[in-house]
């Protein structure tokens, strides 16, 4: 663990980098906040440190900031620290999903509105601009703007003051921007779905989230953080993972990142009452897709000893379960040839590489 120091009542850690191996966890917004929320930036890999260390380096600026990076990585988690590093940790910290608004609804959402700026609007309302102060405005999935709107959120970047709908009174902006995407907005820009002036206005410090496949040094513990987090949430102070479990997790590619890691441990603790959860209580899909990602048909023959009897009734599951089963049995019963797995099945080559490719198959 990093030390920390006091600052406007919240602990903020001062080392950038710590000795190899060890894991540094960050409470966002204050240790009782992360402790019942289970909102802790943790890692261990030297690549999250270094984003650490610009974390820190950038915090103090007021230049925007364009977080890049897969859907589930913690793009919100990494604003929400570099917020907490700054000098405006004690102000408002306002997130808007861009992708849910359009047209009138945007404007109302980031300027508010005026009593009776238009029907239905019986009192004040003040929008994402005014409510985040002198605090940091987060724009989640900021390659969703609408085209429509992106001119009149530029102006009030640039000119630094707006309007509510129906209003004449100009109220400053004054908070920093943060942003994030996993769009590639550059290819965007090009195609003209979106403004090449407001991608440079975002873009003035490019940050790049690396997917949990390409750290896997922070799989484990990230794990044990979110594992204590639901152990004490479902009250099950007996729930463990199994070993063999956390090597399945190292070798699962997690197309969801650490969100879909932070599901998958919610779903297994409620499911699996107070105990240790083993490699037989992982969902099929993972068992199999750790196989491909593992790489060989040595995984693959393993997994078929771990994957459980097909438990969805639904009867299209059942037979690709059946089916995924029967072809890694027949694999390894081949001793990992292709021509004798399809001979073993009954079926051609050409048939074999048809499920193998409708299935994802790497064997």
């Amino acid at each position: 663990m990093p030390n920390a120091k006091k600052d406007n009542g919240k602990k903020l850690p001062d080392a950038p980098f710590s000795p190899p191996g060890d894991v540094i966890r960050i409470a966002m917004g204050g240790e009782d906040v992360a402790e019942q929320a289970g909102l802790s930036f943790v890692f261990r890999s030297s690549a999250m440190q270094r984003l650490y260390a610009v974390a820190q380096q950038v915090a103090s600026a007021d230049a925007s900031i364009l977080i890049f990076g897969e859907s589930g990585t913690g793009k919100e988690l990494f604003a929400q620290l570099i917020h907490d590093l700054s000098s405006r940790n004690a102000r408002p910290f306002v997130a808007v999903n861009c992708g849910i608004w359009q047209g009138e609804l945007f404007a109302n959402k980031f300027f508010g509105h005026e009593s009776g700026a238009f029907t239905g609007a019986n009192r004040q309302r003040k929008g994402a601009f005014e409510m985040a102060g002198r605090g940091t405005l987060f724009l989640d999935e900021v390659g969703e703007i609408p085209l429509s709107n992106q001119t009149d959120f530029l102006r009030v970047l640039e000119e630094k003051r707006f309007r509510r709908m129906g209003g004449e009174k100009e109220i400053p902006f004054e908070a920093r921007i943060v942003a994030a995407t996993n769009r590639p907005l550059q290819q965007m820009v090009q195609s003209g779905a979106f403004r090449a002036d407001l991608f440079y206005r975002l873009n003035v410090i490019p940050v790049f989230l690396p997917p949990l496949r390409e750290r896997t040094s922070d799989i484990r513990p990230v794990t044990e953080h979110l594992l204590e987090h639901f152990k004490r949430l479902y009250h099950k102070p007996n729930a463990a993972l199994h070993q063999d479990v956390y090597a399945l997790f190292e070798a699962y590619l997690w197309p969801g990142n650490v969100r879909e890691l932070r599901n998958l441990l919610e779903r297994l603790i409620l499911l699996n009452g107070d105990t240790v959860i083993c490699v037989d209580d992982m969902p099929i899909e993972l068992l199999l897709d750790a196989a491909r990602g593992a790489g060989g048909g040595a995984s693959a023959a393993q997994a078929d000893e771990q994957v459980p009897p097909p438990e969805n009734l639904r009867l299209a599951t059942a037979v690709k379960e059946a089916e995924i089963r029967a072809i890694l049995r027949a694999f390894k019963h081949a001793g990992g040839h292709k021509g004798n797995t399809a001979a073993v099945l009954g079926i051609s080559e050409r048939s074999l590489r048809y499920k193998l490719s409708e299935y994802r198959l790497n064997i």
